[in-house]
């Protein structure tokens, strides 16, 4: 749930830079926009990206958010859906006669011999004895028709001074592995613009959002890989309890893979929480030179994250049917905590002279725009071995990893534009921009790319 669009536009591998209200934005603010506060999306590349610089080399995404317009009568809209999801397809797996089946024959391909006979063969196919029956994993781990709901409530209208656009959207989504594993996200959405006098025209644009995703505390690197693997992995003669009794997890081939502990209750927790907010100022003023505007644009965005991560020790069982005895025979003795917690503050000014006008069948554009960024990032990390699955609370004592990181990026670009068309038959853009990244040495730090079409 949750998960982020793989966009390439020129299938380079890299991500575009996408531009959102005319401010460069990374891609999980573009990954977290309500899809209902989004008035057109634009794709460019190759030469009509080149005025972005080089981010611009794997294409540029321009969004535009709705705003109201002039003279608008105010509307409210509601907009929702409830809907289930489901895999279309996924390999269908053997059953324990299949796979004992397949394991002899390849023995026997191998060695010349097996030790499996006809007669456990036969168990396995009637499947009715103990120790000789399947077990289904994927009807055990996928659970069907996982709720997904949307709901949005926006406001727009507009009088001959002043429009506005107000939204807030609520997204929830659950998985098919299991309802354990959860995603929400939250969105507002506010455009307001008003006309000073004939010459000002100022605006305001709040975007904020706040997400959660939370599942069990599966030991790994991707949580959503993991059942997957173990529908693959574990064995169909395997049982995720001994004796299918839910207080005892059983001990199999591959205890990681075992999804009966793989819950908030036995294995721990994950939870990711987003917070963000950009509040953005524009400004225009339209000069007594006819054509000639001066526009302004102030974007700050603050970002706070943090992940939470605690995964549980356990024991695993081996169950004896003759005295009925549960013998621990496994499990894992090596608890983990984590917690991360990640702030960003980024500061994006633009100046902009704008001219336009018409001379006769001659038409000519102009725009000359700098742009500064300033972005900081903070990160601390902290890791520990906690002595109870209890006890969420980190314990200086128990401390075994503690990383600091503090860095800042800037950037500073000039760009200038020029169109010219005649008679709307003919039409000449000249365009250039000229970069400089803290990425690279003083010596080397800046950059001109230019374009003619």
């Amino acid at each position: 749930p949750g998960a982020a669009a793989n966009i390439q536009i020129r299938n380079m591998g890299g991500n575009p830079l996408f531009i959102i209200d005319g401010v460069p934005k990374d891609k999980t603010q573009f990954d977290n926009l309500a899809p209902n506060d989004v008035e057109a999306i634009t794709v460019l590349k190759d030469a009509s990206a080149s005025i972005y610089g080089s981010r611009a080399a794997n294409g540029v995404i321009i969004v535009t958010t709705k705003r109201g317009a002039i003279g608008q009568k105010s509307t409210i809209n509601l907009d929702a859906y409830y809907g289930f999801q489901n895999w279309t397809r996924f390999p269908t797996v053997v059953n324990a006669y299949e796979w004992n089946l397949g394991k002899a024959e390849a023995e026997v391909n191998r060695n010349g011999t097996t030790a499996i006979t006809q007669a456990e063969l036969d168990k396995y196919k009637a499947g009715t004895e103990y120790g000789y029956q399947s077990f289904d994993w994927y009807d055990f781990i996928i659970q069907p028709n996982s709720p997904q709901s949307n709901i949005n409530l926006s406001a727009s209208g507009g009088s001959d001074k002043i429009n506005y656009y107000i939204s807030a959207t609520r997204l929830d989504q659950n998985s098919v592995m299991g309802r354990e594993f959860l995603f929400n996200r939250s969105n507002i959405q506010s455009n307001i613009d008003a006309q000073i006098t004939d010459r000002i025209k100022v605006g305001l644009t709040i975007a904020g959002r706040q997400e959660t995703r939370k599942n069990p505390g599966v030991p790994g690197g991707d949580d959503y890989v993991a059942p997957k693997f173990a529908i693959l992995r574990n064995r169909p003669g395997e049982r995720p309890f001994a004796n299918d009794n839910p207080d005892y997890i059983n001990t199999i081939s591959n205890p990681a893979s075992n999804w009966g502990y793989l819950n908030y209750k036995r294995s721990g927790f994950l939870e990711e929480v987003y917070s963000s907010i950009t509040p953005q100022f524009t400004g225009e003023y339209r000069t007594p030179i006819k054509g000639l505007s001066v526009k302004a644009l102030y974007s700050y965005m603050f970002r706070d994250s943090q992940r939470e991560v605690f995964e549980y020790t356990y024991d695993t069982y081996t169950y004896n049917p003759t005295t009925q005895v549960y013998t621990r025979t496994g499990g894992s003795q090596n608890p983990y905590r984590q917690r991360v917690v990640n702030k960003i503050d980024e500061n994006i000014g633009q100046l902009q002279l704008h001219y336009t006008n018409t001379f006769g069948k001659h038409t000519v554009t102009a725009i000359a725009l700098t742009e500064r960024l300033r972005k900081r990032e903070r990160n601390v990390e902290a890791r520990t071995v906690p002595k109870t699955n209890t006890l969420p609370v980190m314990q200086f004592a128990d401390i075994v990893a503690y990383n600091d990181a503090d860095f800042t990026q800037a950037r500073v670009g000039y760009i200038g534009r020029v169109n010219y068309g005649y008679a709307d038959k003919y039409f000449v853009e000249v365009a250039a921009r000229r970069d400089a990244s803290w990425k690279f040495s003083p010596a080397k730090r800046w950059g001109t790319f230019p374009s003619v079409s």
